[in-house]
């Protein structure tokens, strides 16, 4: 009887160590099946998402492109002004082109570092680090703080205008235009208008 009760024991442990590792199995399952709904969900739910208040597909210039853009169309209208008030140009327009972008100048903090010997043995090596400020806007960003600008220099500047087949008037255009842009006359061109 003693044999039976061991076999009735020891099948009872094994259907439980059984039954465990089937428990185990099917946890694991369940833990799978549902990382993979939930990841079903998330694409669907993308798939569903409103896209009315979504910025429009198109691209956006980067900031500094812009802020050429919009200095050479200032720097155009203020020449363009200047020349159509020279006496015998009459209507103008012009073309102006730049060389390079707007460039922003940013705070900066350096820490300069001398390690080595003494000047005196020339074994001083000094060693700088940069870096650049940042400041805490009122919406709580972070950005980079900008002490200045660098303006793009004019390339050329191509100017037609009704006056410009009278060389006397182109010259007085040319001279203007170079005066007020510091550049050479060379890289000035006037043509007359056509009719």
């Amino acid at each position: 009887m003693a044999d039976k009760e061991e076999e009735g024991v020891c099948g009872e442990t094994k259907q439980g160590a059984a039954g465990l590792r089937l428990k185990k199995d099917t946890l694991l399952k369940l833990v799978i099946a549902a990382g993979i709904i939930g990841i079903g969900l998330i694409f669907v739910s993308s798939l569903f998402t409103d896209k009315k208040g979504s910025e429009p597909d198109t691209a956006v210039l980067p900031d500094d492109t812009v802020q050429t853009e919009e200095y050479r169309e200032m720097l155009s209208e203020e020449l363009g002004n200047m020349v159509a008030s020279i006496e015998g140009a009459g209507r103008t327009k012009l073309m102006l082109t730049l060389e390079g972008t707007v460039k922003n100048i940013y705070a900066s903090d350096s820490d300069i570092r001398r390690s080595g010997g003494t000047q005196s043995s020339g074994t001083v090596t000094d060693s700088e680090k940069r870096s650049c400020i940042v400041v805490r806007t009122g919406s709580g960003t972070e950005q980079a703080l900008s002490v200045g600008q660098t303006m793009p220099t004019v390339r050329g500047v191509l100017i037609v205008c009704e006056g410009g087949g009278n060389s006397e008037v182109a010259e007085r255009i040319k001279k203007a235009a170079a005066a007020a842009l510091n550049i050479s006359d060379s890289r000035i061109c006037v043509l007359k208008m056509s009719s």
